[in-house]
């Protein structure tokens, strides 16, 4: 019998909003359900973008009640339009219960980890969509996330924001997770035809910061954001699209980061 491999657990983060965080995620959860992956998406994110973009259902649990109770995981995941994606979604009172955390147990940082220890076995994929913060909800993703991968916009800002989540993480890998690993830094909303000289100059700093982790980028396309608010996964919605198929390309390179690391550190 052939053992079923570990749970792997990816965040997405980036210490700045506006960067596609949320549709990254979505459309990596999406892309890796499509292959026939299970795959569970938790929202971590207050403003609960990526639950609104997966159903129109009012949930009866959220992402911080789980989180508050230390388990009831299976019980609060609700399915997607997908049949292999699975939610856990959230809405504005996840800031509230994250604040209760500290409060209640003296390793917070790693509720998360051990709910999804516990009680995710079943999924091959958890992917975290992180708030556009470095408060409790991105240190608790990147306490549990085996992984982590930055999208960011080819603009200074942004590009601030990525060195901001990486030394965060990186100070979570000395401390409290010696296992994450940075799968790599990608732009969004990116126009390669007709580049700025802007863009070259953050594609080229980014580059240096990161040598050999810069993923492919991923277009501006209208139909992710269409998928968004019809609460479908842009995969069945518009599977030829051309942030669909920039996705696609950029799941490919993570599955083989993620390979890569793995095998590195067996």
């Amino acid at each position: 019998m052939v053992e079923k491999p570990p749970l792997r657990v990816i965040a997405v983060a980036n210490s700045k909003g506006g960067v596609g965080k949320t549709t990254t995620s979505l459309n990596i959860a999406g892309e890796l359900a499509n292959r026939g992956y299970q795959v569970l998406l938790i929202d971590l994110d207050p403003q609960g973008n990526a639950t609104a973009a997966l159903t129109q259902e009012e949930l009866s649990t959220t992402t911080g009640q789980v989180l508050v109770a230390g388990g009831g995981l299976l019980d609060a995941v609700v399915p997607t339009t997908m049949g292999t994606l699975w939610l856990l979604g959230t809405g504005p009172e996840l800031r509230a219960y994250a604040k209760q955390l500290p409060e209640q147990r003296e390793d917070y940082r790693n509720v998360l980890r051990d709910i999804l220890a516990a009680e995710a076995g079943g999924f091959d994929y958890a992917i975290l969509d992180c708030p556009p913060s470095l408060d409790t909800e991105t240190l608790l993703a990147l306490c549990a996330a085996g992984f982590y991968v930055v999208p960011s916009r080819p603009e200074r800002f942004s590009l601030d924001g990525v060195k901001r989540l990486v030394g965060l993480a990186d100070r979570v890998q000395e401390a409290m997770n010696p296992s994450l690993q940075l799968l790599g830094v990608f732009f969004t909303q990116f126009n390669s035809n007709k580049p700025s000289r802007l863009h070259q100059d953050i594609v080229a700093a980014a580059a240096q910061l990161f040598p050999g982790q810069i993923l492919p980028a991923v277009r501006d396309n209208q139909a992710l954001g269409t998928a968004q608010r019809l609460a479908i996964p842009a995969q069945l919605h518009a599977p030829e699209a051309a942030g669909v198929l920039d996705y696609r390309a950029l799941t490919d390179d993570l599955i083989s980061a993620l390979e890569s690391h793995l095998t590195t550190t067996t």
